[in-house]
């Protein structure tokens, strides 16, 4: 089967929707399949819209010797229109694969009419979709009227350290030595993943009771990293909280074993690959009830849900997991259990391959 995949910018960009499409390119060329990577260049929401009208555009895509075409849904403003054309020309299935409604993100109450306007018409124009949440899947039956195209449910797995080998014994000690709680924040520093809330609740606690990591990149909203370094500085934190910028492979996993907890107060995750990642470390969680992140996160169990932007919730779960470590233990041997419960990134590609050959078949 000849695939293309459809993308802004670079495969390699540092996110969760990238590392998924990374994985599932490497899963079907192990397969034997050959993929092919079309990109388009990243621009303004509105720019991109002008894709529909370009003749570079299309022919860009059609040039792909393909039998059936992917399309990370976030490049749903340059092709909503364009697809009617596409179908017609290439004649083969056109699947949207989607990491996040941008509809559903986090955005000022006047704009999202436009943007659930543009994403409707985008997802009726294709053949199938796959959705990596059942938080997403409902968003998209929800956005097609009740009747979208056939729907893949592959939800991104967690076991991107296969040699990380993690036991009780190393999670007892790591938890029951006196010192500050560690906790570690993994997401790009922009206003949607919440780090101004996690610093409002650190300045709620003592400065000895807590360290904080951050890693994630730090040019994709400056304003905000600005703002961000203005707070850290206004409450003295300079000590206590480190921003490490991108942080990936070894390195990253060495992150999550030098920690305690890991903490993304985000206004909406579509899933949360660092969620599951943390678990495979032993370490609890804390997200929002915003999204899909209570498909991952059962609240008392391995982590806490708090409403978004709640930073006095989320003070008092820190502020009681740094004074009773034997909770803190808990919850991190369940997250353990729980992470041994996700499915594997070959589970998920395999469900997405047998999902394509379907849709090429006409089933």
């Amino acid at each position: 089967m000849r695939i293309g995949l459809l993308i802004y910018g670079d495969l390699n960009t540092v996110s969760g929707g990238y590392l998924y499409n990374r994985k599932l390119v490497s899963y079907l060329r192990e397969q034997g399949e050959q993929v092919q990577i079309i990109s388009l260049p990243q621009r303004r929401y509105w720019q991109q819209l002008g894709d529909n009208f370009s003749q570079f555009c299309l022919a860009q895509i059609s040039a792909a010797d393909i039998d059936i075409l992917i399309q990370d849904a976030m490049v749903h403003p340059s092709v909503f229109m364009l697809n009617q054309r596409l179908s017609k020309q290439l004649k083969i299935p056109l699947i949207a694969l989607i990491h996040l409604l941008t509809s559903f993100d986090h955005h000022p109450w006047f704009s999202v009419w436009f943007y659930r306007s543009i994403e409707r018409h985008y997802l009726k124009s294709v053949a199938g979709i796959i959705v990596n949440s059942q938080t997403t899947k409902a968003q998209a039956i929800e956005l097609t009227n009740n009747h979208p195209p056939p729907l893949c449910l592959a939800v991104p797995a967690g076991d991107n350290f296969p040699c990380a080998q993690i036991e009780f014994d190393a999670i007892n000690q790591r938890v029951l030595t006196p010192g500050p709680l560690h906790i570690l924040l993994v997401g790009n520093v922009i206003q949607r993943k919440g780090l101004h809330v996690l610093l409002q609740a650190l300045r709620q606690l003592p400065t000895e009771n807590f360290q904080l990591t951050v890693a994630g990149r730090l040019d994709m909203e400056p304003d905000y990293v600005k703002r961000i370094e203005t707070l850290i500085h206004d409450s003295q934190l300079q000590k206590q909280v480190l921003l490490k910028g991108p942080v990936q492979g070894q390195a990253l996993a060495n992150l999550y074993l030098q920690h305690h907890i890991m903490v993304l107060p985000s206004a909406y995750e579509s899933y949360g690959i660092v969620y599951v990642e943390a678990q495979q470390f032993g370490l609890p969680v804390i997200g929002t009830r915003a999204g899909a992140a209570k498909e991952i996160i059962k609240h008392g169990d391995n982590g806490y849900l708090i409403a978004v932007e709640d930073w006095q919730a989320l003070a008092d779960h820190l502020q009681t997991l740094q004074n009773k470590r034997s909770l803190l233990l808990e919850l991190s041997q369940n997250s353990l259990a729980a992470y041994s419960r996700h499915p594997t990134w070959k589970n998920s590609c395999k469900t997405i391959r047998e999902y394509l050959y379907a849709r090429l078949d006409g089933d």
